[in-house]
Formats: structure tokens, sequence, C-alpha cells
């Protein structure tokens, strides 16, 4: 079976990358990337060189301007994916369409491939948030053939969703395979590879656009960071992703570039990013990474904002809904004192191997394409 993955960013590869390569190994199936998104614009790191490091197959590229200008910005880049696909498709057409969570190039794919008449598998399925993109990452489940959600409460929500039972099969989260496997820096040598002081603890940063507070992004940040320095923290910041508001976001940041104890950096790569999240005292910030990964860490995080509201949430996580100065240092201090036990909601690191076996047992029959609802 020759699989089609869409990829844009950082994000999503990383998370995903030991599944396709996975699969890929089988006898039975062939995995083809198609990539799009940050990972073409020099902006967000030259993530490409990462993609084409991963050996997998290159099926097409499909170039799109975004700066995380507005919202406007995102809907043509969306549109563009959209006849991207559409075009490659005509000259090599997957067996399957593989997409993750809920971003617009996720959607775009899954619409040209249903109009294609191409099946669609759908990771990450089922979860809640508090942005557009829940609404994105329902669409895309209405729209796919096959579920493959990290979690129960994730199926559950599917199936009341409509989805047929059968169509559903829980994997766990992508972004855990191999997870723990790598090296974890000391954190001596976290605080020496970065620049840092020995006495103070170490703060991963991310936080990301929410698109209907765009307005707000740049006092966001700000008032994050403000929080950070009254709690006496050093930060690993990483740069937002190209969502209205990104822009904003970018231009604090380089206030504080290389300034004090604060360290910006536009991309780690996934090998490093880990080993940083793994050897950090505390992960502040709205990322999922924060509500998934963290925990196999036992490393606290402290959820700042609305970008996660109603996610399934594992017991390192201070949700703080305001993004208020005092709020963020009360979180910070409650995080700090957690004893956190590793354990994690969203499985155990064997997606990989749970996804082969789905895949090898789905039957891509010509009648599942004229979907319905179950009830």
């Amino acid at each position: 079976m020759l699989i089609h993955y869409v990829t844009g960013s950082r994000a999503d590869f990383g998370l995903v990358q030991s599944c396709l390569k996975r699969i890929d190994a089988s006898s039975q199936h062939e995995v083809e990337l198609v990539v799009t998104g940050q990972h073409l614009i020099d902006k967000y790191g030259g993530t490409m060189s990462e993609v084409e490091r991963s050996a997998l197959r290159i099926a097409g590229t499909i170039p799109v301007s975004l700066s995380g200008k507005d919202g406007q910005e995102m809907a043509i880049a969306t549109a563009h994916e959209l006849a991207g696909f559409a075009s490659i498709w005509k000259t090599k057409r997957p067996d399957l369409l593989l997409v993750l969570g809920d971003r617009g190039e996720m959607l775009a794919a899954a619409i040209a491939a249903v109009n294609m008449g191409i099946h669609v598998a759908h990771l990450h399925g089922g979860e809640r948030s508090g942005t557009v993109d829940e609404s994105f990452r329902h669409a895309i489940s209405k729209l796919s053939h096959f579920h493959f959600p990290a979690t129960q409460d994730a199926a559950t929500r599917l199936l009341k969703m409509g989805e047929e039972e059968d169509s559903i099969t829980v994997i766990g989260a992508p972004g855990l395979v191999g997870l723990t496997d790598g090296a974890r820096r000391k954190p001596t040598k976290l605080r020496q590879d970065f620049e840092l002081p020995h006495s103070k603890a170490v703060a991963l940063v991310i936080f990301h656009p929410v698109v209907q507070e765009q307005q707000c992004a740049a006092a966001q940040i700000e008032t994050i960071i403000v929080a950070i320095q009254e709690a006496n923290l050093s930060a690993i910041i990483l740069r937002p992703n190209s969502d209205a508001g990104g822009v904003a976001i970018d231009e604090v940041l380089n206030k504080y570039e290389m300034s004090g104890d604060i360290r910006v950096l536009t991309h780690l790569g996934r090998a490093d990013f880990v080993s940083v999240l793994a050897s950090c005292d505390v992960m502040i910030g709205n990322s999922s990474s924060g509500i998934i990964e963290s925990a196999s860490f036992s490393v606290p995080c402290v959820n700042v904002g609305s970008r996660q509201k109603n996610r399934q949430r594992n017991s390192n996580t201070v949700d703080c809904p305001s993004i208020d100065q005092s709020a963020i240092l009360q979180a910070i201090g409650t995080a700090l004192e957690m004893k956190c036990d590793g354990e994690n909601v969203y499985g155990d690191g064997r997606s990989d191997h749970l996804l082969l076996h789905a895949l090898n047992n789905i039957e891509l029959k010509p009648s599942i394409l004229a979907k319905q609802n179950a009830y």
C-alpha cells in the first residue's frame, strides 16, 4: 500500500517520524512525504533538511507564503496547499493519505483526498482544545475513513461524533515512540551548552499565538517573560509557529535574544529538543509537547492561556488560564514543588507497532468512501 503523509512543520514531523519509518520498513507498505508549510521557509529554521535526512521519499513539495502576520495569509496558504495536493495526486496517487492533528495543511490535504476518492487516516483525532484548531481537528475527522486516536477519551468522542466503531483504533501518541531512549543532558551540561548560570532553574518555553487572540500575542509573551524573570529562572525560548500573531511574538522575543539569562532559538532538531525537555526544570507555555511529552520525563508543565484548553491532562500539568503575571508566577512556584510520577495518559511509546498492525489489517474498500454518520 502506498501511503502519503503530509508534513508542514518541525512539530508534526518530529512526532510521527519514527512511526513512518516503521511503516516504510515493512514489506506491505511504502511511505512517501508531501512537504509544505514552514519546512520550506528559512525563517522557521530550514527544517526541510531534517525531512531529507529521514531518508523517506518525497512525493512532492508545495511552497506557500507564511509569516505569522494574519488570518488572511493562513487562509490563502491553505487554498494554495489544497490545489497543490490535487496537482501532485493527479500524477502520483496514493492508496491512503495519513494526516496528523489539526493544522490547516492537514485539512487541505483531507479535502483534496476526499474529492479525489483517496482514503484518509487521521492521527490524534477526537481531542479538544481551546482554539480554532479544534474545529480543524474535528473537520479532518469527519473527512477521514480511519481513525487512530491517542487515548480512549478521544476515541469515545469520535464515537459521539458519529464515527463507526470499527474505524477507530487507539494507538497512543506517536510522539512518545522512542522519546525516552535518547541521551539526557545532565543539568550542568544543559547550563553549560546554553551558557546559563548554574544557580538558577531552567525553563523551556514555547508559546504559540492563538488565532482568535492574535491582537494580544505581544502582550501575552511579554507577560510570560516578565513572570519568568520575576521567578528568577533561566529560560530557553523557542520561536512560535506561523499562525496569525507569530510576527508580534517574534518582535518581542527579538528584544530578549541573548539577553541576561534568556536564550531565544528559532529551532531545535528533534533529538536536541527532547534532550532539553528531559533536562529542564519546568516547561512553560501552550505547546502540546507540554501536555503530552513532558510527563514521560516527570518534568512539570505550566500550561498558560487557552490554546490547550480542554485537552486531556497528565498529572504533571499546572493550568494557568489567565495570562497574568502574578498567576503565572504562582503556577511556576507550584510546578517547581511538584513530584511527578512519569505516568502518561497518552500511552507507552508503542504507537509505531500499533499503527503498523492496524494498517496491515485495514481494507481500502470503495464503499468506505461513501461515508455516512453512524446514527
